[in-house]
């Protein structure tokens, strides 16, 4: 199955421009291949704390956008601001042609930019089936918490699509951790970060979008700068891997491994 990341840069609060942009380049990408698309973590309004209310009130607008734009064969994993009640969730989406198939809210908010001041946090697991193939969706702060990929993991998944903002100067966190979560979970890990966070007081490089097989081999060029990256997933690789190596049902068995 093709993954298809789409490293691109996100202005701060300028909603129509990103959401041209993407989804444009969104259908430069559709094909008849089965497709799973990866988009950066809160892609249409970046990190706008104050108005999330606002854009929570057209995420529906964008999924339904998104789903005039691709075909059967394509999974989109998107990232929105999700108003419940009076909560607002940072949440990420598995869209169809025809339906949300799953939706995942950020359990760990990153405090050091008042993420948890903003959002609400969630207390669930997502995996999702797409055409034989189990994803699970997590986002980027929480490759520093292995727990949450292992529970991930035994909830089935063989790849974990993680959307990101995460900047070039903690690059070597991003590329180590999220190849150690692929190794230590035999999975698929595949990252991708946005290019540039453009904001009112500077501009943060980002890049390096990731995809590592479940022996931790790299699937395509990490590295700076706008693009549309491609790599291919293929299932029978996780089932291998823990064969050759039972870490997986070896830790079963000696660990109560459950959720809180």
């Amino acid at each position: 199955m093709k993954v298809v990341l789409f490293q691109l840069p996100v202005v701060l609060s300028d909603f129509d421009r990103n959401k041209k942009l993407f989804l444009d380049k969104l259908a430069q990408e559709i094909d008849t291949e089965e497709t799973i698309v990866v988009f950066p973590e809160m892609w249409s309004c970046g990190f706008d704390y104050k108005n999330l209310s606002l854009y929570a009130e057209r995420t529906e607008e964008v999924i339904s956008e998104i789903q005039g734009i691709i075909n059967d064969n394509t999974l989109v994993i998107t990232t929105h601001p999700e108003k419940n009640q009076n909560k607002v969730f940072n949440t990420v989406y598995s869209v169809t042609k025809n339906s949300v198939l799953g939706k995942y809210r950020k359990n760990f908010l990153f405090s050091p930019t008042g993420e948890d001041k903003y959002f609400d946090t969630g207390n669930d697991i997502c995996v999702v089936d797409f055409k034989g193939i189990n994803v699970g969706l997590l986002l980027c702060y929480e490759i520093r918490f292995p727990e949450l990929f292992r529970l991930t993991t035994l909830a089935g998944a063989d790849v974990i699509a993680l959307p990101a903002v995460w900047p070039e100067m903690k690059k070597e966190h991003w590329q180590t951790l999220t190849r150690a979560r692929a190794i230590e979970n035999q999975l698929y890990v595949v990252g991708c970060n946005c290019s540039v966070m453009h904001t009112t007081k500077k501009d943060m490089a980002c890049g390096y979008s990731v995809a590592f097989n479940p022996w931790g081999e790299d699937l395509l060029d990490s590295q700076a700068g706008e693009g549309v990256l491609h790599c291919d997933i293929n299932k029978s690789n996780v089932a291998d891997v823990r064969t050759k190596i039972p870490s997986l049902s070896d830790a079963l068995e000696a660990f109560k491994i459950e959720r809180r």
